[in-house]
């Protein structure tokens, strides 16, 4: 799940930046990537490779993306992609709680739901800011899988938990302590499948797409 989505073709991503400017900013819609904040970063190349590299820090110059997982971009630990080597890059904004939600069901009242799910619930209780930070570390490579496949069976599945998960926090919101108290419950456990059902999905689209 994520708000912050953004997605270019790396053909036409030419800029004013200088060929030796590696700091340069990305600009991907309404965030600046480059900005020091970690990224989901997913890059196709021209001869149909895909590569995924979550929680790393983006550079770019006007002719190649630089990715690495220490903001410095030391040389033995950054990945260098030639932008005429790429067919697609996409470049998402790390949110907690969000990244399936958007790939799956996209914006709306289901994603806002859950958002207030997780400031009002879990990131209230250790367990629950422990359920967050274990979503925010597995997540991304599996919410991209399923935006690439909008129609894929696990999608449509995933999609469909996620509504049901908007529903109950809905109700939660509305609900008394006691009720208040089962619903977080069921929320959780419906929102644990929601993602097992998404990885184990995540898992075969990829092992069909390197056949």
């Amino acid at each position: 799940m994520s708000d912050g989505d953004a997605e270019q073709a790396a053909d036409s991503s030419a800029d004013d930046t200088s060929p030796s400017d590696e700091s340069a900013a990305v600009e991907t819609g309404p965030t600046a990537v480059g900005d020091g904040r970690k990224k989901h970063v997913s890059v196709r190349t021209r001869s149909d490779e895909y590569h995924d590299h979550g929680d790393v820090y983006l550079k770019q110059s006007s002719v190649a993306f630089l990715v690495s997982p220490e903001s410095s971009f030391p040389d033995g630990a950054t990945t260098r992609y030639a932008k005429d080597d790429l067919s697609r890059v996409a470049v998402t904004q790390h949110h907690s709680m969000c990244f399936i939600t958007t790939a799956t069901a996209g914006e709306g009242p289901a994603l806002d739901a859950l958002r207030g799910f997780r400031d009002d619930a879990l990131a209230r209780s250790l367990p629950g800011r422990a359920l967050v930070a274990t979503y925010d570390a597995v997540s991304p490579p599996i919410a991209a899988t399923l935006a690439r496949h909008p129609g894929a069976r696990t999608t449509r599945l995933v999609a469909w938990l996620v509504r049901k998960c908007g529903t109950l926090a809905r109700r939660r919101m509305r609900a008394s302590s006691v009720r208040r108290a089962v619903l977080t419950g069921a929320l959780v456990a419906l929102y644990v499948v929601g993602v097992a059902v998404a990885a184990v999905g995540h898992l075969a689209i990829r092992f069909r797409e390197r056949r």
